[in-house]
């Protein structure tokens, strides 16, 4: 049993350490060579259009959840609307070009997988931006407003990634300006932000892999005939299952993939839609940003709009 398990843990972690290494690079790149002032100037200002171009800005930013959160953070403080700001957090780490090609790396025979979970992404972070456009103002939402909060609480209480960020290459999260530094001094910025990134996302990859592996070792697949019936259990379940094990959505692909024998497309969409919008450790990033009860009712609006577009996305793959 342990061999099998080694060999199961082996295989997802060598797939799925590949793309967590290229997103981390990839972000700390975008975190040191662009400003925050840039990336909002790409935004429009109009409600419908600048929702549905905030929805699509993964395509040219491939940033994962735990990167997304401080930018997002300083785009607020930069005066952008917390409807396009709130839409690019739930639809970067879904959207964006390494997690389509992880995913569709992950399921070569369905490439269908990768199309539709990128379509939820857009579909789903649309639909919550403009809600919160139409329905709720900043300040009601807003627990950050313009007071010198420039770190999230994981970032806080770990000196040694504190001391990552503030060494000569730290993108802007805690100041007002782009850095200003020489090209060496923004290579190491890189080096130090991969490093700090790679060793605090990839933690919650290989708590994901190990929990996985033991799901397919020691988990009979007769077990979740219950769970993996009808509508809504297993993608209510899956949803859940996302939420706990917080893996980084640039290899969450893998352990999806390695859970098809149990659950449909459907529900595995709902593991890797979800799981990169809200998961247990972005919750408690966005503490920072947001109200408790704005953070309840966007959890509950990424599921309900999930489950919602997991049904039609399954419906659509049986009928091609």
């Amino acid at each position: 049993m342990l061999s099998v398990y080694s060999t199961y843990a082996t295989a997802i972690f060598l797939e799925g350490i590949f793309f967590l290494t290229i997103g981390v690079i990839i972000s700390s790149v975008i975190d040191v060579f662009i400003s925050d002032e840039t990336i909002s100037k790409i935004v429009p200002s109009g409600r419908v259009t600048g929702i549905a171009v905030s929805s699509l800005t993964g395509l040219l930013f491939p940033v994962c959840e735990c990167g997304i959160v401080p930018v997002v953070a300083g785009l607020i403080r930069k005066g952008l609307p917390v409807s396009h700001a709130v839409t690019m957090l739930l639809s970067i780490p879904v959207v964006n070009l390494v997690t389509f090609t992880s995913t569709y790396y992950a399921f070569p025979g369905a490439p269908g997988i990768a199309i539709l979970r990128m379509a939820g992404g857009v579909a789903v972070s649309f639909c919550l931006g403009l809600t919160v456009s139409l329905f709720l103002e900043d300040d009601s939402v807003l627990k950050l407003k313009h007071e010198e909060k420039r770190y999230t609480p994981l970032i806080q209480n770990n000196p040694v990634l504190l001391d990552h960020l503030c060494a000569p290459g730290c993108s802007c999260h805690h100041g007002e300006e782009h850095c200003k530094l020489t090209p060496v001094e923004k290579i190491r910025g890189v080096f130090n932000h991969s490093v700090a990134e790679f060793f605090e996302t990839g933690k919650y990859f290989i708590i994901g892999v190990l929990v996985t592996s033991a799901f397919q070792t020691f988990v009979p697949k007769n077990a979740l005939d219950g769970i993996s019936g009808a509508f809504p259990l297993p993608e209510l379940f899956m949803t859940g299952y996302a939420y706990i094990l917080s893996i980084c959505s640039q290899t969450d692909a893998f352990v999806a993939r390695s859970m098809s024998s149990y659950f449909g497309p459907g529900a595995l969409l709902c593991f890797m839609i979800s799981g990169a919008m809200i998961d247990v450790k972005t919750t408690m990033m966005l503490r920072v940003i947001f109200r408790k009860r704005f953070i309840i009712f966007l959890a509950a609006g990424i599921i309900l709009l999930t489950v919602c577009f997991s049904f039609l996305a399954e419906t659509v793959l049986k009928i091609l």
